[in-house]
């Protein structure tokens, strides 16, 4: 009897192990999600000229359309209404209340800011260096072509968007990189607070809460032990590598490099593998955890770093990165339980205030400066 009851419990704790450390795979940021639907970011009840896009508009639909009519004029949609950000309550003085208003930014391709190193960044270098939103061509065969989920119908083959970059490195033979940075520190704890057009909702919901950059958007919670990155990136031949630069929730900043050059042509999924993930249970060291009010582990993206080495090709430099996934082990197992903690006490609640309000005051005075030096170069032009 005292055999069965142990070989129950063996499979039971197998069982248990091997569901809680079932690595799971999320797309931490995803460039086809954040196709630009707004010139300026406004909505209607802010009096903008021209209206958010629709996801389901015909003109949102043309992939490979990234303009909209205004005046008689075609003019860039700059901004993704869902990951809009909005700086007027944290730019700081130096501003008028008309203008901090206008202190929007979004996660649009368009958006993401490259540097270079410092000895790399020579004028002609830093004005050539940029980001821009751009798609790819309907293909059924293409890398990009994600199978249908289970019991869902084939869709038809369409383009994507993607986040297009350009590199001026120097022509000297020295080492150099090029940082690709989002265009403000990506809030972890940031609500819900519009719809895809730009519609206020109910930022309580639980949807809604906190969620923001979250399923694609730059932000992943609830993550452990990173197993496996995957980047979907096309290459042009050039013998340059890349990585891909992850905070965490102690906002430490890693840099994952992966091993494969771009020295492809077309599309290609490259990847990252941790050389100490361990795969058998067995062998893990296990220790526990606190639960609440212990605060969730996550990461979201810091940026890509373009390397070159000083025997490689100098000019010019292009590549394009579609989405980057990740294989994690679950920190916490979501589990029912008996009590909601956090109705009580409310101690989660309090601490992703105060985080918010530190990152929208970091990533605010930034917004500021870089506000204020593009007034400057507006009146310097006129």
């Amino acid at each position: 009897m005292k055999k069965w009851i142990c070989l129950i419990l063996v499979i039971t704790i197998s069982v248990l192990l091997s569901t809680i450390l079932h690595a799971e795979e999320k797309t931490l940021i995803d460039f086809s999600l954040l196709k630009a639907n707004s010139i300026d970011g406004k909505t209607q009840e802010e009096g903008t000229v021209l209206a958010p896009l629709a996801k389901d508009s015909e003109e949102y639909k043309k992939f490979d359309d990234h303009t909209s009519t205004l005046n008689n004029k075609e003019e860039p949609r700059k901004q993704h209404m869902e990951t809009l950000l909005d700086f007027s309550g944290v730019v700081g003085m130096g501003m008028n209340s008309t203008d901090a208003k206008s202190v929007k930014v979004s996660l649009a391709p368009a958006n993401w800011v490259v540097r270079l190193n410092s000895s790399a960044a020579f004028t002609e270098n830093t004005a050539m260096s940029y980001a821009l939103e751009w798609h790819t061509k309907a293909n059924e065969t293409s890398i990009l072509h994600d199978p249908p989920k289970e019991g869902q119908a084939a869709q038809k083959p369409a383009g994507y968007t993607i986040l297009g970059l350009r590199v001026k490195f120097p022509e000297a033979n020295f080492n150099c990189w090029a940082l690709i940075s989002p265009p403000f520190d990506i809030p972890a704890y940031e609500d819900k607070t519009i719809d895809f057009v730009g519609r206020p909702i109910d930022k309580n919901l639980p949807e809604n809460r906190g969620t923001k950059y979250e399923n694609g958007y730059g932000v992943i919670k609830n993550i452990s032990i990173i197993k496996r990155i995957k980047m979907r990136i096309y290459g042009l031949q050039f013998k340059n590598s890349i990585a891909i630069l992850i905070k965490d929730d102690n906002f430490r900043v890693t840099e994952y490099h992966f091993p494969e050059y771009l020295d492809f042509d077309g599309w290609r999924e490259i990847s990252w593998v941790n050389p100490n993930y361990i795969e058998n249970v067995a062998n893990r060291e296990l220790f526990i955890v606190p639960l609440y009010p212990r605060s969730e582990p996550h990461i979201k993206v810091e940026g890509f770093r373009i390397y070159r080495q000083g025997d490689q090709y100098g000019g010019d430099f292009v590549t394009y990165i579609k989405d980057v996934k990740v294989v994690y082990d679950l920190a916490i197992l979501e589990t029912e339980r008996e009590i909601e903690h956090e109705s009580a006490w409310g101690i989660l609640e309090a601490r992703v205030k105060e985080a918010k309000v530190r990152e929208l005051q970091r990533i605010g005075d930034s917004q500021l400066l870089r506000y204020l030096e593009k007034q400057k170069q507006h009146k310097e032009s006129q």
